[in-house]
């Protein structure tokens, strides 16, 4: 009888540990836009939006100016060319998936933390 209550105690108390054992699934990991929207305007932008350079007075060389320039930014570099809206940078477009990353930042909210 002892046995068989303590085999029993053994089993009650694998049963639940086991289903206390709930594997969640891990949480949609968040990936940052600013550093890629970042990373493209360095490399495509700088050279002119820069002091000194041809492209003034847009300055992109700091985090806040991107940030507060982010709707001409994507203006310049996603929407549709019109009279009043020159593409950049001018010796030609970026590719799709440049385009793809600052539109969905911008869309997010066009700030550093998105």
């Amino acid at each position: 009888m002892k046995k068989m209550i303590t085999a029993l105690s053994v089993i009650f108390a694998a049963t639940v540990f086991i289903i206390s054992c709930k594997h969640d699934a891990m949480a949609p990991q968040t990936t940052l836009l600013f550093p890629k929207v970042k990373a493209i305007i360095q490399a495509n932008c700088v050279e002119c939006h820069s002091p000194g350079g041809q492209g003034l007075p847009v300055n992109l060389t700091s985090d806040d100016a991107i940030v507060q320039d982010a709707a001409l930014i994507k203006a310049a570099t996603v929407d549709p060319a019109s009279p009043r809206n020159r593409r950049m940078p001018p010796n030609g477009d970026l590719p799709e998936a440049d385009k793809t990353i600052i539109a969905q930042w911008f869309e997010e909210g066009g700030t550093t933390t998105n």
